[in-house]
C-alpha cells in the first residue's frame, strides 16, 4: 500500500484517503471569491458599473479641468446642436441644392454684393420711386430681390414638414427681408405708378431707410466666418467688465474734477493776460465748471487728445493743477485705459476658447456619431468592446481621429481599461466616449485636480489588489485548517488499523 504523499507514519502504511473537503465547496469558496472582491454582496457588479462615468473623469478628463471646457461639454450633452439641415428631405432635388455648399457660398457672394450696391444706390438714385430711376438701378434691383426670392423657395420647399420653416430663425429672418425688398422698391413704385404721379404723398424718405435693413443680411457671414463671431460674443461678454471700467474711471475724473476746482486759481484774482496771452485764463478755458472740468479731462487727459496744449497753460498758470492733472494721467490714461484692453483681451481669449472647443466638440459628435450609427446593431446608445473594434476597422475611422489630434495607438492602449472593469466587459455610452476622444487629443495640459483623480484612481487600485489578497490569504488559511483536520483524521485512522 501507498504511503499518503510526503508523510510517513511511524513506518506504519496507509491507504490514498480522501480529503474530507469535498471539490464543490472549493469551488463555492473561488466563487465566492471571485463575485466579492473586497466585499461581499449582490450589488457590487452593478455599483462597478454604475462607476464607470467617475472613474473615466478622474481618468481621461485632462482638458475638462477648465471651466470653459466643461461647460461646453455639458451643454453639449444636455442640448444636442440645432441643424436646419436634418429638418430637410432625405431625397429630392431642392433639399440637394439647399444643403450644397456652393449654394450657401454664392449666396453670401450676392450678400456681399448687395451690401456694396447699397452705397452706390444710395449715392446715384436721386429718383423718388423705381419708376422714375435710371435703368441700371432698376435692372440691380430686380436681380438681387429675383435671388433672394428663389433662395428662400429653394429652402422652403425643401423642408419635409413645411411648418418647420417657422421653426428655423434664419428663414424667417430672410423671409422678413424678401417681404421687405419687394416693398421697397416695388410695391411703393406700383403704388406710384397707378396714383399716376412721379411720387407718393408719404416720407419716402424715411421709407428709403428701410434698405439699411437689407444690410442685417451680413450677419449671415457669421455662419461662414467663426472669428467674427468670437469677436462679437467677446464684446457682448465684455460688456460688463468695461461698464465696470467706465465707471472707476467716472469716479476718478469725477474726484479729480473738484479738486481742480478747488485748485485752479480765480479768474478774477489775477491777469490771465500775462501769463497766457494767446488762451487766457486757465479757469475760463479748461476748469469753468465741474461738469466742464470732467469733459476736458476725459478728452485732453484720457483719450490724450492735444494733452501738451493743456499741460503748457497747465504748467503756466499753477504748478498744483500741473502736478494733479499729471496724477490724473497716470491713473486714468496709463492704468485704467491700459486695465481697459487688459480686460478686453482676457474676454476675448476666454470667448475664443469656449468657441474653439465647442467647435471641436461639434466635429466629435459629427465624425464619429455618423461612425458610431455604424456599427452599433443594437441602437442602445452604448458601444461594447466588440463595438469599439469595429469602429477602428472602419476606413474613416483613422481620419477623423487624425482630423481631431487623436493618436488611435493612445486609444488602444486606453481602452481596455474604458471597456473593461475586473475583467468584466462595460458598455461604454456614446457621451463617454465623446468624452474620452477630447480627452486624449494631443497637447492637453494635465493639472493638479487631473493628478489627484489619477492618484485616487491607482490607489482604489492598490486597495483592491490588497483586498483580494486578503481574501486570498482567508482562502488559504481555511484550506490549511481543512488539511490539518485531514492530518487528524488520518491519523486516527492509522492509529485503528495499528490496532487491528
Amino acid at each position: 500500500m501507498n504511503m499518503a504523499p510526503g508523510r510517513e507514519h511511524d513506518g506504519v502504511e496507509s491507504t490514498n484517503v480522501p480529503l474530507p473537503m469535498p471539490n464543490e465547496e472549493l469551488q463555492a469558496l473561488k466563487q465566492e471569491y471571485h463575485n466579492d472582491g473586497c466585499k461581499a454582496g449582490p450589488e457590487e457588479s452593478q455599483t462597478r458599473k454604475s462607476s464607470l462615468k467617475k472613474r473615466m473623469k478622474t481618468m481621461f478628463e485632462f482638458s475638462n479641468a477648465e471651466a470653459i471646457k466643461e461647460k461646453v461639454r455639458n451643454a453639449k450633452k444636455v442640448k444636442r446642436t440645432y441643424n436646419v439641415h436634418d429638418a430637410y428631405h432625405d431625397t429630392g432635388f431642392f433639399q440637394m441644392i439647399a444643403r450644397h455648399p456652393h449654394f450657401e457660398n454664392s449666396t453670401l457672394a450676392v450678400i456681399v454684393v448687395n451690401a456694396l450696391w447699397i452705397s452706390i444706390d444710395t449715392d446715384g438714385n436721386t429718383a423718388p420711386t423705381m419708376t422714375t430711376a435710371l435703368p441700371i438701378f432698376v435692372v440691380m434691383d430686380s436681380l438681387f430681390f429675383t435671388y433672394f426670392s428663389i433662395e428662400v423657395i429653394v429652402r422652403f420647399l425643401a423642408f419635409k414638414r413645411k411648418c418647420d420653416c417657422l421653426k428655423d430663425g434664419w428663414f424667417k429672418f430672410d423671409m422678413a427681408l424678401v417681404i421687405l425688398y419687394g416693398f421697397d422698391p416695388f410695391t411703393l413704385a406700383m403704388v406710384a405708378k397707378v396714383q399716376g404721379g412721379d411720387g407718393l404723398n408719404l416720407p419716402t424718405a424715411v421709407l428709403r431707410l428701410c434698405r439699411l435693413a437689407r444690410l442685417s443680411r451680413l450677419v449671415r457671414m457669421l455662419r461662414s466666418l467663426p472669428e467674427l463671431m468670437v469677436m462679437i460674443k467677446g464684446m457682448v461678454a465684455a460688456t460688463s467688465s468695461v461698464a465696470y471700467t467706465l465707471g472707476l474711471l467716472i469716479i476718478i475724473t469725477y474726484v479729480f474734477a473738484i479738486a481742480l476746482r478747488n485748485l485752479v486759481p480765480k479768474a478774477e484774482d489775477q491777469n490771465c493776460e500775462e501769463l497766457d496771452e494767446e488762451n487766457g485764463c486757465l479757469e475760463d478755458h479748461f476748469f469753468s465748471s465741474v461738469l466742464e472740468t470732467m469733459h476736458n479731462l476725459i478728452i485732453f487727459a484720457t483719450f490724450c487728445d492735444e494733452l501738451a496744449a493743456l499741460m503748457h497753460m497747465v504748467q503756466k498758470q499753477s504748478t498744483a493743477c500741473l502736478i494733479l492733472s499729471w496724477i490724473y494721467v497716470a491713473l486714468a490714461s496709463l492704468t485704467v485705459m491700459n486695465m481697459l484692453i487688459g480686460v478686453l483681451c482676457e474676454v476675448i481669449s476666454a470667448v475664443a476658447a469656449e468657441e474653439s472647443e465647442l467647435m471641436m466638440v461639434e466635429k466629435v459628435h459629427e465624425k464619429f456619431g455618423a461612425l458610431v450609427a455604424q456599427v452599433d446593431d443594437n441602437n442602445d446608445g452604448t458601444i461594447s468592446w466588440d463595438e469599439f473594434k469595429d469602429i477602428l476597422a472602419l476606413p474613416d475611422c483613422l481620419a477623423a481621429l487624425e482630423s481631431v489630434n487623436v493618436k488611435p495607438e493612445s486609444m488602444i492602449d486606453v481602452a481596455e481599461d474604458v471597456f473593461f472593469d475586473e475583467g468584466e466587459p462595460l458598455a461604454v455610452p456614446f457621451d463617454d466616449f465623446m468624452g474620452l476622444v477630447l480627452d486624449l487629443r494631443g497637447g492637453q495640459q494635465a493639472t493638479v485636480e487631473n493628478m489627484m483623480g489619477l492618484g485616487k484612481r491607482f490607489s482604489q487600485k492598490f486597495t483592491n489588489v490588497n483586498c483580494r489578497i486578503e481574501k486570498m490569504e482567508g482562502i488559504l488559511k481555511h484550506v490549511s485548517d481543512r488539511m490539518d483536520q485531514s492530518d487528524s483524521k488520518v491519523d486516527e485512522i492509522l492509529k485503528y488499523m495499528k490496532v487491528f
